[in-house]
């Protein structure tokens, strides 16, 4: 492979997948997160690769980078990235498809299982010098309704997880197979019979144009009071607004949730305010061995196209028609 320039938009990125690209003869060029855009459209001038995590890939910063071939998301999502002009340009995008699922799957397991055993609120309890045993509002797991939204990598991993506590799994999502959904041992559901039987609802599934607010007003009203609804995929997936209201309304019981419309969350956002409410900073899939795993498979997918490979996962496959970046060596068809 020729000499090609990578440039790497967070600082945070684990050295693995780096030190495989310098393997390769890639000058690694690493900006720290959140730098100035006047940063960022220097070093793409004559980028060959680029591997982003928490940067907006924008029109105008794709068409400072003439010779760009690859966006690789250092992650799963890719709403911050401008697919369109990308496909246009001839830019291959590609995610980092299984490497953070598993820990994404234990961490709204984990999220489930604070929320309903009052975790948080027994701790701050007992650091504020307040023995509080009546504990009569914590759930069992053992015989309770999973309902999943999205049946991915991530969901079909939460499947598995609850095997050992006999929980009912139904399923929501047009777009997985029957034979998907039986291999995890679940059913499937329309999302309004999921909402009103689910004990717990878990949402695993991208954000697009589809699901943005995919539980709304009129999905949590069908859900039930004593329901608690976890979000560890993606902010919009949720109106804020009216979770806030039918958490206040005690129209479902509880939430965890690790992602949110705007990030970082603002100080005074109302569900900070709310005891019944877990909320994290958008770590789910924040372990050690998936952040190795994703900057390692993050590089692959850029050595791939720079190969004239598809990536593992492809976000744009329609790129593959279009020649004027990467001498594409596979058939499009």
């Amino acid at each position: 492979m020729s000499k090609f320039k990578v440039v790497v938009t967070d600082h945070i990125i684990r050295q693995d997948g780096l030190d495989l690209l310098r393997a390769e003869g890639g000058e690694v060029v690493v900006l720290r997160a959140h730098s100035p855009d006047e940063a960022l459209f220097e070093a793409v001038e004559d980028a060959d690769g680029m591997m982003a995590r928490s940067v907006t890939v924008t029109a105008r910063l794709l068409e400072l980078a003439p010779k760009l071939k690859v966006v690789s998301r250092h992650g799963v999502g890719y709403e911050n990235v401008d697919l369109q002009t990308c496909t246009r340009l001839g830019i291959a995008v590609s995610i980092s498809s299984d490497a953070n699922s598993q820990s994404v799957a234990e961490y709204a397991f984990a999220m489930m299982m604070a929320s309903a055993k009052n975790i948080v609120q027994s701790d701050r309890a007992v650091r504020a010098n307040v023995w509080a045993r009546d504990n009569s509002s914590a759930v069992e797991f053992h015989g309770q309704t999973l309902g999943i939204v999205g049946l991915g990598r991530i969901g079909s991993r939460l499947a598995r997880l609850r095997s050992g506590f006999e929980m009912t799994v139904l399923v929501y999502d047009p777009y997985a197979t029957d034979e998907a959904i039986e291999s995890c041992g679940a059913r499937r559901a329309e999302l309004d019979d999921l909402l009103e039987t689910a004990d717990f609802v878990s949402l695993h599934v991208p954000l697009t144009e589809e699901t943005r607010h995919i539980i709304g007003r009129d999905e949590l009203g069908r859900m039930k009071r004593s329901a608690i609804l976890v979000n560890t995929a993606r902010g919009g997936l949720i109106d804020e607004s009216a979770l806030v209201d039918a958490l206040n309304e005690g129209e479902i019981a509880r939430a965890a949730i690790d992602v949110f419309e705007e990030e970082p969350l603002a100080n005074d956002h109302p569900l900070t305010k709310l005891d019944p409410v877990i909320c994290t900073a958008h770590v789910a899939g924040q372990t050690q061995a998936s952040l190795v795993r994703t900057s390692i498979v993050a590089a692959e997918n850029i050595l791939a196209v720079l190969r004239g490979d598809a990536p593992e996962v492809l976000v744009n496959p329609e790129v593959l028609e279009n020649r004027n970046r990467v001498s594409w060596i596979i058939d499009p068809t």
